[in-house]
């Protein structure tokens, strides 16, 4: 994975420069970047909704002429049916399988990228931060950001004989996880489970992250949702609906461990993606635009869907 990780930690390293090392603007900028490189796949996407958009008067007469049969052999007739208006209109229901395919080892490198900055910001080799791990005198089982906080308060002298170390200059410019004076991004939510961390602010705010990242985890599935296509079937919507409801409180509620284990910097990271991603989908629906249809455009296809011949229909030979 580093063929992709070490150019993302050169864009949050970039990031970081940009906002003179502050962890909490570098990791916003970096989001905006992600977006923008993930624009491609969202316009395509949405084209792709656009075109089953399209088809939806004609889908819905096929439908509705097998409606009232639920026996397996009609069911199958109008499945068949309604694959053929897909492939006479040049759309296929799996296009979109492709770019989230895509996607999802860029989405596994971001996280690793975010929680590492000792390894793919500071540009530290596995070996060097085994030995920083050493005088620290504690192990990075979530990252390395825990490590780089520690470092700070040890100073550079504690470290500058470490085998391949950064230099003194690259040392005072190791991003700052402090946000604001209140509260540290290396810091796990779950590290402030208890009574001294509650009564602080920082401990309230850091355990905040996990809460939040479940709200623009929610929101943003929910409100994508509503600017994207949904097909209008009954049977489809009843099983589509249960289906969404389910994935409204699984992959949240995935967001929400995951924020709750690692450090504040990734559940940081994922509010700021949630919510560019909210914004991304917004200006797409509105710079391309589902198709809107009135009464006649759906009585047109449905008169056109009942005009073909039934090829199931065979014509016997005369005597």
């Amino acid at each position: 994975m580093d063929i992709i990780n070490k150019p993302l930690g050169w864009v949050l390293w970039l990031c970081s420069k940009i906002v003179g090392g502050n962890y909490f603007f570098a990791i916003l900028i970096f989001a905006i970047f992600v977006e923008l490189v993930l624009l491609p796949f969202g316009i395509s996407q949405q084209k792709k909704s656009i075109k089953q958009a399209r088809l939806r008067p004609k889908e819905q007469a096929i439908r509705k002429k097998y409606s009232g049969r639920d026996d397996k052999a009609t069911q199958m007739k109008m499945n068949e049916e309604i694959q053929e208006l897909y492939q006479k209109e040049g759309y296929n229901p799996l296009g979109g399988c492709l770019p989230l395919l895509i996607q999802f080892p860029l989405l596994i490198a971001l996280y690793n990228v975010v929680i590492n900055p000792l390894k793919y910001i500071c540009g530290l080799s596995e070996d060097a931060i085994v030995q920083v791990q050493s005088i620290v005198g504690t192990s990075s089982q979530r990252g390395t950001m825990g490590l780089l906080t520690k470092m700070k308060e040890l100073g550079y002298d504690a470290f500058k004989n470490v085998e391949g170390f950064m230099t003194a200059e690259e040392f005072a410019d190791m991003p700052d996880l402090n946000v604001f004076g209140a509260f540290d991004l290396s810091i796990t939510p779950q590290q402030c489970m208890n009574l001294d961390s509650i009564k602080t602010l920082s401990g309230w705010l850091i355990l905040l992250v996990p809460v939040l990242t479940f709200v623009a985890y929610f929101l943003s599935m929910k409100l994508t949702r509503k600017f994207m296509y949904q097909p209008m079937n009954d049977a489809s919507q009843a099983q589509m609906g249960c289906s969404n409801k389910v994935m409204d409180i699984v992959m949240p509620l995935f967001s929400v461990f995951l924020a709750f284990t690692y450090p504040a910097a990734l559940g940081l990271y994922w509010i700021f993606k949630c919510l560019l991603g909210i914004l991304k989908q917004f200006i797409l629906s509105k710079a391309m635009p589902l198709p809107k249809f009135t009464e006649e455009d759906y009585l047109a296809a449905e008169k056109e869907i009942n005009s073909r011949p039934d090829k199931s229909l065979k014509v016997a030979k005369s005597g």
